[in-house]
């Protein structure tokens, strides 16, 4: 998580990203970090909502 944020600062300095990129990031962080392999997973809602769908389908051991 540090080195993305050093990456993402580095970047910034050496003019490769302007700063509104640089703030998009840095806000929203992780939703924008490619690095860190954050993934967005479904609401425990519509967990539920799925498995009850499909619960005839789910084997029973």
């Amino acid at each position: 998580m540090l080195t993305a944020w050093v990456e993402q600062a580095e970047k910034y300095h050496n003019g490769e990203i302007n700063r509104e990129d640089y703030d998009k990031w840095r806000y929203n962080y992780p939703k924008y970090d490619e690095t860190s392999g954050y993934v967005k997973v479904p609401s425990q809602q519509f967990s539920d909502a799925l498995v009850e769908a499909f619960e005839d389908r789910l084997k029973n051991d």
